[in-house]
């Protein structure tokens, strides 16, 4: 027989185990999840989280705990509207609808790769925020760039110390589509990357007088970001037309030289023939007179 001490003790172990259970259950299978909501999440600008209660058909005012945790310090952010750090964290609450949201101020790179939890009562989701290509964007940082050209080669050399995701490069020469794959090389810097782009490029005739361009994109998740040369290739046209008006002006100039050194050769020939003949004149009138008297 059982004896009733036995009794007492197992049936509060069952009970201790069925309230266990009753605890654990909503966690294993509670139909609450939240998901990445601002796209993209662009970082130095606010990210938004939200959490949906749609298949547990409740409204965020009727959650007996509404609250989000998790973070890369691993707290308490928000808790039924107050925030832990209200320069970091902020709740959006819509009290008719079934979702509610957590606001993250100013992203930074702390904030990615950590879980974020939201919970409704005993229902609660927890997940990683996971730096991914399709939805995150980090606005290149420490950007240069330069266009060089040497006779007929171009040299085309950009860096980005910071950029996510890894943007595709072409190159244009005016509204000429030169390459659609600029050879790029990149290396991890913390979460995102460092970038570097470089390449040459042979100018031909067609290419005369039309300024290096290049167009970086990055799918969905930004717009295109252009940087643009400031020198143009001089073909062998325009070099020979440029040798040609060089000739013609120093002709020009030389022949204007040696005009204006030939008109002063003739004002000093009738200079001189003038003087002498006033020289002559005189000595006649002086002869006259003597002769005269």
């Amino acid at each position: 027989m059982i004896k009733v001490g036995q009794f007492k003790l197992m049936a509060l172990q069952y009970l201790s185990t069925s309230f266990l259970i009753l605890l654990i259950l909503p966690c294993v299978f509670s139909k609450v999840y939240w998901r990445l909501s601002s796209l993209p999440a662009i970082f130095g600008q606010d990210t938004v989280l939200t959490c949906h209660l749609d298949e547990i058909f409740t409204h965020p005012k009727d959650c007996t705990v509404r609250q989000w945790s998790g973070g890369p310090e691993r707290r308490g952010l928000v808790y039924n509207g107050y925030s832990s750090d209200s320069n970091k964290y902020e709740e959006y609450t819509n009290m008719g609808s079934f979702e509610f949201s957590l606001i993250i101020k100013h992203l930074t790179e702390s904030d990615i790769d950590v879980n974020y939890t939201c919970s409704c009562g005993f229902n609660t989701s927890t997940k990683n925020l996971s730096l991914d290509a399709n939805s995150f964007h980090y606005p290149p940082a420490g950007i240069n760039h330069t266009f060089s050209i040497e006779h007929d080669l171009l040299g085309v050399l950009l860096t980005f110390r910071k950029v996510f995701p890894v943007p595709n490069c072409s190159l244009y020469l005016g509204d000429s589509l030169i390459t659609t794959k600029v050879p790029v090389t990149h290396k991890s810097n913390g979460l995102v990357y460092s970038v570097r782009y470089n390449a040459s490029y042979t100018l031909k005739e067609k290419d005369c007088n039309k300024l290096p361009e290049l167009k970086c994109t990055f799918n969905h998740v930004a717009e295109a970001v252009i940087f643009k040369g400031h020198e143009t290739y001089h073909c062998l046209v325009n070099k020979i037309t440029i040798v040609v008006a060089s000739a013609v002006v120093f002709y020009i100039v030389i022949t204007v030289f040696v005009c204006i050194l030939k008109h002063k050769e003739c004002y000093q020939s009738k200079r001189k023939r003038s003087m002498k003949k006033e020289t002559n004149d005189s000595r006649e009138t002086d002869h006259f007179i003597t002769f005269k008297k």
